[in-house]
């Protein structure tokens, strides 16, 4: 078992329920979390365990485009830092990509993914990292800069920031989390962590997937 599973719980929601016991008894096996299925209708489940890291495997199947945006706007409203959203069997030609990237989402899993990716995706979310391909997330942040989003407003202090900060959001940016980022640079976890509150407060973000998305249209 994980040294950390105490502090993490799995939900897995979705209407098909031999689907989600499959997937819980296979995901506790391959990654020592705890699993709990939520069946129903419902894209979230009703409460979460006060005290836990909750990481929610979501089944989109049959789901539209505006069902699923419109599902984790909803969802995001609670506000909860340590929730960590995955979506499984979306429908790859939807292209909802960027829209679930400004509203939170930590990864993301096809109709034609193999379930054995599914445990990656949680190892990754552990270590801070949004599970979504680099080509996906390059075009995303592509499409971003391209659009100029004349809503998106960061705080002036954001133009001030220093080489080593720039670095750090572009590696932010890659999909690399506090460990591999600190990796690269040869400083601790720790420094990594001060430079990310000090950065996300000079743009005017509150997540990594907000910082993404500011490196994407301005640097």
């Amino acid at each position: 078992m994980a040294d950390d599973a105490g502090e993490w719980l799995i939900y897995i929601v979705g209407s098909a329920k031999m689907q989600s016991e499959l997937l819980a008894v296979f995901i506790e096996k391959e990654t020592g979390l705890p699993c709990r299925i939520e069946g129903g209708s419902l894209m979230f489940p009703n409460e979460l365990a006060p005290g836990r890291r909750s990481i929610i495997f979501s089944d989109c199947q049959n789901r539209s485009a505006k069902n699923i945006v419109a599902g984790m706007r909803g969802f995001k409203l609670r506000g909860n830092p340590d929730v960590y959203v995955i979506f499984f069997n979306v429908d790859s030609t939807l292209k909802v990509e960027e829209e679930l990237l400004k509203l939170g989402i930590w990864g993301m899993f096809y109709e034609e993914d193999l379930p054995s990716a599914l445990p990656l995706g949680v190892e990754a979310i552990r270590k801070g990292e949004i599970w979504l391909s680099r080509q996906v997330m390059s075009s995303c942040l592509v499409n971003l800069r391209r659009r100029n989003d004349s809503n998106f407003s960061p705080d002036d202090e954001g133009y001030s920031l220093t080489f080593r900060e720039r670095e750090v959001l572009k590696m932010l940016s890659e999909g690399l989390g506090n460990d591999g980022i600190a990796s690269r640079l040869c400083v601790s976890v720790h420094t990594v962590r001060s430079h990310l509150y000090r950065v996300f407060k000079k743009i005017g973000v509150s997540n990594r997937n907000q910082a993404a998305i500011w490196v994407g249209r301005n640097l």
